[in-house]
């Protein structure tokens, strides 16, 4: 990406002018073009110089969405048409790497002269503690535009598909989930914009400042819209991501902490980069597995030893690092549960010891049968038993996004009449529904889902679309979701089970 000039700086500083970017609803018209809606692709660094991916990456739908858009640019009647990403579409939390080198140092501070940041190789160097050579770098704009050039540059063939779209005159909507927050910072946006901008005007040689300052102001600026909260089309069709209605995704206070330098991110931000993380590196597609109430259970009976170091060195070093303003929001009703059960068997435990005296002959055995004569098969027994209550104890509270929107989407409906269609993601299971004249879509995921009650890789829950066409009339025409088969290279409706 060539070094832009002056104008392009100034004309990025102010290209949101028109679409302000915050956390309020903002509505838009589509004059005229029909919708697609995609969510949660979960873009992580991508394949790396080897043709090898990262543990934690979970995207590698590149190739099959460069021929999904493809299939879009080849409609018939070719109408212009909206593609809205509805959330994670990259996933800063799980890009954990850092630069090492002062090569890599230097091209990051080339980077960031791109979006007007100027920091000098050293003061990028100390930046980076400690904890970020371990578990990544944090949310600063600087550090977040670093993350960013590296999913860039791990998904290629996706960002030039993103491009053509936008050449081809159409336009792009990226809506903020809990994974990628760092569309707050202006410069990582402005980033994004450079990003495309370059990849329209071509690498072949370096591109001229003015063919990149003419791909921006009319390609990329007018067609490409960030949203932070929510999007209203035509004051008919409600899009948002869905994680305000998960408490473990729901940033408490504000948007930024104290210091107005790094994101406030929510407790399951926590969880995902100082647990999940580091249990994927061992075990890929944890976070991919369904229903994740039996991840735990899994782990233990697949990788003990890492089930181990999740309970008693991850989760405690988590715990200790997590603000405490989250405790008593995420705890509160665990602390109560344990107290009314553990308050009981205390009572009973006690009665039992003062009704029974046979009972203090099984107390007073218990320290002799772990340390003597078999002692060996007592303490293993003991802890494979503590393992499988523990686990089964910690299962039931796991942090997981909750399997459907659709009473949070119904509020929705009920509030707003004149929404036709309310779409969200998040959950990574596809659904929809109708009520009256309304109609509700998630949109699943483009990730694999490990569907751990059968066993399997359910295909058939990804590369979920909703696809809203237009009638004859011009209105936008309900229909239900549809999923891109790549190995066909076609369209075809998505079978939904309804579950009670």
């Amino acid at each position: 990406m060539p070094m832009p000039d002056s104008r392009i700086a100034d004309f990025l500083q102010n290209c949101e002018t028109d679409a302000p970017y915050g956390d309020s609803r903002i509505d838009i018209s589509s004059d005229g073009a029909e919708i697609i809606v995609i969510s949660d692709l979960h873009m992580g660094p991508g394949k790396s110089y080897d043709g090898c991916y990262s543990a934690t990456e979970n995207f590698f739908a590149d190739a099959a969405f460069c021929r999904f858009i493809d299939r879009l640019l080849e409609r018939p009647s070719a109408p212009p048409a909206i593609l809205v990403i509805n959330g994670d579409m990259v996933d800063f939390l799980r890009t954990t790497g850092f630069p090492r080198t002062r090569q890599q140092l230097s091209a990051w501070k080339e980077l960031l002269e791109k979006v007007g940041i100027s920091m000098t190789v050293e003061g990028l160097h100390a930046s980076i503690s400690k904890k970020e050579r371990k578990f990544g770098l944090g949310t600063e704009d600087y550090k977040s535009i670093w993350k960013l050039d590296r999913i860039v540059r791990g998904h290629q063939d996706f960002y030039n598909a993103l491009a053509k779209w936008l050449a081809h005159g159409h336009r792009l909507v990226v809506v903020k989930g809990n994974h990628d927050l760092e569309w707050y910072w202006r410069a990582v946006r402005n980033f994004l914009r450079l990003v495309l901008a370059e990849k329209i005007v071509g690498e072949q040689g370096q591109a001229e400042d003015d063919q990149l300052y003419r791909a921006l102001v009319h390609n990329v600026c007018p067609r490409l819209l960030f949203i932070d909260d929510s999007l209203v089309i035509d004051k008919i069709f409600y899009i948002e991501h869905g994680h305000r209605y998960d408490k473990y995704t729901w940033v408490l206070g504000g948007p930024l902490l104290a210091d107005k330098t790094q994101l406030n991110i929510p407790f399951g931000s926590f969880f995902n980069r100082y647990l999940l993380n580091r249990v994927e590196l061992a075990f890929p597609y944890t976070d991919n597995v369904r229903p994740s109430t039996n991840l735990l259970p899994l782990l233990i009976r697949e990788r003990f030893f890492v089930a181990m170091k999740l309970l008693f060195h991850h989760l405690p070093f988590m715990l200790r690092i997590i603000p405490k303003r989250y405790y008593r929001y995420i705890f509160g009703k665990v602390a109560v549960l344990a107290l009314a059960v553990a308050l009981p068997l205390l009572l009973a435990t006690m009665f039992f010891l003062s009704a029974f005296p046979q009972f203090h002959d099984i107390v007073n055995w218990l320290p002799h049968a772990i340390n003597g004569p078999g002692s060996s098969f007592v303490k293993a027994f003991l802890s494979l038993a503590g393992s499988y209550f523990l686990s089964r104890f910690v299962a039931h509270f796991q942090l997981s996004e909750p399997s459907t929107l659709k009473n949070d989407a119904r509020l929705i409906m009920d509030d707003h009449p004149e929404y036709q269609f309310v779409t969200m993601g998040h959950t990574h299971n596809p659904d929809q529904f109708r009520q009256r004249n309304q109609y509700f879509f998630n949109t699943g995921t483009w990730i694999p889902i490990i569907e751990i009650s059968t066993a399997e890789v359910r295909e058939d829950k990804t590369y979920i679309f909703l696809y809203l066409r237009r009638t004859a009339s011009g209105d936008l025409q309900p229909t239900w979701l549809q999923r891109w088969d790549d190995e066909a290279g076609r369209m075809e409706d998505l079978i939904i089970r309804t579950q009670k």
